[in-house]
């Protein structure tokens, strides 16, 4: 029986709500420790800034002196191990999330051909093991710059919005990890696609699918088709007044929490209905287009 290109889209699209869900839940185990211990400290710190300064806007010097070594000393605490942490935490989601994206191929191959491709190990692939690796790197370079502003001229200067100030920067570094993580998911199940289309040989292509709900940008790239080890083109965009990437890219991500998914596929596989890339293309701007004037 030949399928219909409506269900695999369908499936395609299924995809990026498990990926979300992927993302989510392991971005959170991957962050929770940092952003628990960096919540607990800057109570602690503003609590004893509070005490220093019952009737004055600073802490007396050698008050904000041993505050400042205080919080020097909360900061390290709180950071450390956590890149370390983090980066175990992608790399399992990341080769979840490519069992998950060979899952998808092979069923949409069987969906085409009638039969599955031939069995493939889940593996990450480059991207999504660069994105876990450059973990540790990342949250040390926020715990730098966060020390670099606890200073006695910088909150002499600032007082208590300086040192809330601090705080602020390092939780960036929960912002960069619950962002490589999802690099590092969406990387890997297209790393998965296109192991598969590789796999089946000359001819193939991997067409994008954008997430429901896509962003403008990537929505553009919704059914466009590179062979495997071409890239897809930069800049495009459904709204240039909206963010617009230039970078190539061989595969999604488009940016961070981007989880839009690439298919297997060959112009010569046949289905009812509209061929796919343009089914998909058709989706992803019709979810853009503008609402139709309502009559008054």
């Amino acid at each position: 029986m030949v399928e219909s290109t409506s269900d695999i889209a369908d499936l395609a699209q299924r995809q990026p709500a498990q990926l979300r869900a992927l993302e989510q839940r392991h971005g959170a185990a991957a962050a929770r420790p940092l952003s628990q211990l960096l919540a607990a400290a800057e109570t602690d710190a503003t609590r004893r800034w509070i005490l220093t300064t019952p009737a004055s806007a600073l802490p007396a010097p050698t008050e904000l002196a041993a505050l400042i070594e205080h919080i020097r000393r909360a900061l390290t605490a709180a950071f450390h191990g956590q890149g370390a942490h983090a980066m175990r935490e992608a790399q399992l989601a990341a080769y979840t999330a490519a069992s998950l994206g060979l899952r998808y191929a092979s069923q949409t191959v069987t969906l085409y051909r009638g039969v599955p491709p031939p069995g493939i190990p889940a593996e990450p692939g480059p991207a999504a093991e660069q994105a876990a690796a450059g973990m540790t790197a990342a949250v040390q370079e926020e715990h730098t710059r966060a020390l670099a502003m606890l200073t006695t001229a910088a909150l002499t200067a600032h007082g208590l919005a300086g040192l809330k100030a601090v705080f602020s920067r390092a939780r960036r570094a929960v912002s960069r990890i619950t962002a490589g993580v999802a690099v590092a998911v969406t990387s890997a199940a297209a790393h998965a696609a296109i192991s598969v289309a590789r796999l089946l040989g000359p001819g193939m292509r991997l067409v994008w699918a954008a997430e429901p709900g896509a962003c403008p940008a990537c929505a553009a790239y919704a059914g466009r088709a590179v062979v495997p080890g071409r890239f897809f083109p930069g800049g495009l965009s459904l709204d240039s007044a909206r963010t617009v990437f230039l970078t190539p890219l061989a595969s999604p991500p488009r940016h961070p929490h981007c989880r839009c998914v690439l298919i297997p596929y060959h112009p010569s596989w046949v289905a009812h209905g509209t061929p796919l890339p343009e089914l998909l293309r058709r989706r992803a701007r019709a979810a853009h287009a503008p609402a139709p004037a309502r009559r008054t």
